[in-house]
């Protein structure tokens, strides 16, 4: 550059460029998606970049010797799972388009030589320097509809971290079930096969027909059947945690407890839980925070589609005679074909779409809240009816069937059918305490925040005695 243009653009450009610069570091940004986490599901999420995988197998190494819970096992996910770790790069990637946004484009510089086909001889040089006023003007709303979109990131962001942790405890709860669920059908199944041998050998002995032994036997195949297929589906879901904890190899052979946790004794204050769900739904908030951002790009659409381009600058030229000519240079962009209707257009279009999202998404929220709200009420219902009315009842049959065969009352079919009608029993109550459970972790995954949890007594538990095969006497 001629030494004539260099004070003007040091002196007008460079403290322009160099003001109000963003960094490109995205960890300011990610600490506020850190601190959302935690005060939404009380766990701690970490951005995995720079750390190797071994750092990672190392930090979740005791949880996974421990036996697993629903929290370890979000806190496991949440350290683990790579599709997580990918969704963070979003913040990144919202970042840098912010650090480039607080930054003017930079000068374009022009320089042109030109040989006379005959005396004088001297050479013709021409160079000009431009700057893009309108990049200059516009600055601080671009800046302003990056830093919204950041904002826009980190909230998907967090929300997806919640629903990640949604995900995992509902897969480990549905999984404690099915274990659960396959023991009851393996006493069941016992007790059956049980039957079935008492018919063959009453029929090797003449005492009953063939008929009645295939009235026998059908029941314990059909709970070989039965158990088969919650094995199957206990195989499944655990695979299916796997790939939500990030898990393989070795790391796959972790240990849950059999049994489902027991129930509250009471439920946290369950009102105006939509309008909470609405007020802090990070789902809702990052498209309240697009809007935002489409509004204030529109308004910069508007103010500038009159003037879609404009360049300033200085241009200089040696004339042949050595004299040299320096003045300033203005670009403009006439807006005779486009005055901008057709972007304009499509942001209005944009910005009504994006309201009817959000719309159709707060009536979403409002409905599953009251939807998970009903299914715990629910299943807290089921549970407690079964545990005092169904269950008692049940195991009072059962316990008075053995009194009448230890009498000669009742015979061993009777027994055996009323131990099977118990465990189905059992079975109801698993079933509602794992519908109890999700619908929890629906709840609190639909009202954007978890639900304080009571201190108090809990509902008594089942007695795992209770699940042997009584006592056979033998007459």
């Amino acid at each position: 550059m001629p030494t004539i243009l260099k004070p003007v653009f040091l002196a007008a450009i460079v403290p322009l460029a160099m003001a109000g610069c963003t960094s490109t570091n995205p960890k300011p940004a990610f600490d506020d998606v850190q601190k959302t986490v935690a005060a939404r599901t009380g766990q701690s999420v970490e951005w995995q970049r720079g750390h190797s995988s071994n750092e990672v197998a190392k930090a979740i190494g005791p949880l996974l010797k421990a036996t697993l819970t629903a929290q370890s096992a979000t806190a496991i996910a949440l350290l683990n799972n790579r599709s997580l770790q990918a969704e963070f790069e979003e913040i990144g990637i919202s970042q840098a388009d912010l650090a480039r946004a607080s930054r003017l484009q930079n000068i374009e510089l022009t320089g042109s030589w030109r040989f006379p086909n005959e005396p004088p001889s001297a050479l013709d040089a021409e160079y000009s320097a431009t700057a893009n006023i309108l990049d200059l003007l516009t600055l601080p709303a671009r800046k302003k509809i990056a830093a919204r979109n950041l904002e826009q990131a980190k909230l998907q962001v967090a929300n997806k971290v919640l629903r990640l942790a949604a995900d995992t405890q509902m897969a480990f709860y549905t999984l404690q079930a099915q274990t659960e669920l396959a023991a009851r059908l393996t006493v069941i199944g016992e007790a059956n096969a049980a039957g079935a041998d008492l018919a063959q050998r009453q029929v090797d002995a003449g005492d009953i027909n063939e008929l009645e032994l295939h009235e026998r036997q059908a029941p314990s195949l059909q709970s070989q059947l039965d158990l088969m297929k919650a094995k199957a589906a206990a195989q499944a879901q655990r695979e299916r945690l796997n790939r939500l904890l990030g898990l393989a190899g070795e790391q796959i052979n972790w240990q849950i407890a059999d049994e489902l946790p027991l129930l509250p004794a009471t439920e946290p204050p369950l009102k105006n839980l939509e309008a909470l769900a609405v007020a802090q739904r990070l789902d809702l908030a990052a498209k309240r925070s697009r809007l935002e951002s489409l509004a204030a790009a529109l308004r910069l659409q508007k103010n500038t589609r009159y003037f879609p381009g404009v360049k300033a600058g200085v241009d200089t030229e040696a004339m042949q005679n050595g004299q040299r000519v320096t003045g300033p240079t203005l670009d403009l962009e006439l807006p005779l074909f486009d005055q901008g209707q057709p972007a304009t257009a499509r942001l209005t279009a944009v910005i009504e779409q994006a309201k009817d999202e959000y719309a159709a998404q707060e009536v979403n929220v409002r409905s599953e809240v009251r939807e998970a709200l009903a299914a715990l009420a629910a299943a807290r219902e089921a549970v407690a009816f079964s545990r005092t009315n169904l269950l008692p009842l049940q195991r009072r049959i059962l316990g008075e069937t053995l009194l009448h065969y230890n009498g000669m009352q009742k015979n061993t079919y009777d027994l055996l059918l009323a131990k099977d009608r118990e465990q189905q029993a059992e079975q109801s109550v698993v079933e509602a305490t794992r519908d109890y459970w999700l619908a929890r972790v629906s709840l609190e995954f639909a009202v954007g925040g978890r639900l304080a949890m009571p201190a108090g007594a809990t509902m008594p538990a089942m007695d795992p005695k209770e699940m042997q095969m009584p006592h056979n006497h033998q007459h």
